[in-house]
């Protein structure tokens, strides 16, 4: 074999190398327990599969940022993305819906993240009662930002990775048939503008992870 050719295959096996490499961890973490829309594959066979479950990131940093102008779906989706989005009731892993955990007689629940890439930042939490408000929308997400049990509504995670357990508190005799549990991931490893005037590593634009879990909620 010629050296010219030798070189090619070797070049030609780096990029493969690469390209496969990035694909493995191009998703960064997905919401397991209870299981996200698009996680509950894992769990039940008769769900949809998908195998991208950890890269619900909004279309990713620039399709969010610079197309979206940092506009989200509700789930994780490109927010350009025709309603209903693949993740939202009525797509293609919403579907209808799907109860995936009750929450029986406690304020506080345990919930499980898995985060397969760190990406620094924080995770927080809201709640939508569809029993209430009847459509999943931001305004019913918003009504309840959900709080850990130190009293704060951001959970710093730092170089942590694998499962990382977070520790809810549920609204006071809040009581409904269908909850979405909203998880997001706003990462912090980008450099960005602080708006103090200085640049610093977490400032500015960062990657937006996004997963939405059908809930009951129960209290005696």
């Amino acid at each position: 074999m010629s050296f010219y050719k030798q070189r090619f295959l070797f070049s030609f096996a780096l990029v493969s190398f690469a390209c496969i490499y990035n694909g493995l961890v191009s998703g960064h973490g997905m919401l397991l327990d209870p299981p996200g829309r698009s996680s509950r594959w894992r769990y039940n066979s008769t769900a949809p599969t998908n195998y991208d479950d950890n890269g619900l990131n909004c279309g990713g940093m620039s399709v969010q940022w610079e197309q979206n102008n940092g506009k989200c779906g509700l789930c994780g989706d490109n927010y350009a993305t025709p309603i209903p989005r693949a993740n939202e009731i009525g797509g293609y892993y919403g579907g209808t819906g799907v109860i995936t955990k009750e929450f029986r007689d406690s304020y506080t629940a345990s919930v499980g993240v898995r985060i397969t890439s760190n990406h620094l930042g924080y995770f927080h939490f809201d709640l939508c009662n569809l029993s209430e408000f009847g459509d999943e929308s931001e305004n019913c997400f918003a009504k309840y930002s959900l709080r850990f049990v130190d009293g704060s509504d951001r959970l710093y995670i730092g170089s942590t990775g694998g499962l990382i357990v977070a520790d809810l508190v549920w609204p006071e005799q809040l009581n409904c048939e269908h909850c979405v549990l909203r998880w997001t991931y706003t990462g912090g490893n980008n450099w960005g503008p602080c708006g103090n005037g200085t640049d610093a590593m977490g400032c500015g634009p960062q990657e937006t992870f996004v997963n939405c879990a059908d809930i009951s909620i129960a209290f005696p």
